[in-house]
């Protein structure tokens, strides 16, 4: 899936008095926006918790909880963003969601991760996947793949 150049939203030309035109967003496309970030953020919720578990299990490993504590803190500031996001509405989803042109097979990775994420071995391919679709949405990879 990769992005182009262009704009994926088809846009709508509104007229006002002054012959100004406005672009207007569809509902659906807003929905959708919405529906991934929410898909997101359960699978950032999730991947924490594990994160977290893991962290406690490897008490005798220093080196693979400093990995560890590394990847939970980009899990934790994407959490952030994303919830910030949904929090602020659609427009703030919009501008997070900038010109990715997959957002429909972003959403399906996205719930994919959440459903990942209910394996507790599965983390590795769970924060994989969680930073291809970083990629896919443009986002500055922070993590190391896992």
């Amino acid at each position: 899936m990769k992005q182009g150049n262009g704009t994926r939203r088809k846009v709508q030309e509104l007229k006002s008095n002054s012959d100004d035109s406005l672009l207007i967003r569809t509902d659906s496309e807003s929905d959708l926006e919405v529906k991934a970030l929410e898909a997101l953020n359960t699978a950032y919720r999730r991947i924490s918790r594990i994160l977290s578990a893991e962290i406690d299990r490897s008490k005798k490993n220093v080196d693979r909880m400093s990995d560890l504590g590394g990847r939970l803190r980009w899990v934790s500031e994407r959490q952030k963003l994303v919830r910030t996001a949904l929090q602020g509405g659609p427009e703030y989803a919009a501008y997070l969601c900038g010109d990715c042109q997959q957002l429909p097979e972003v959403r399906s990775l996205a719930e994919m991760a959440a459903q990942l994420a209910h394996n507790s071995e599965a983390y590795p391919t769970t924060l994989n996947l969680l930073n291809y679709i970083d990629h896919e949405l443009g986002w500055t990879p922070l993590a190391k793949t896992a």
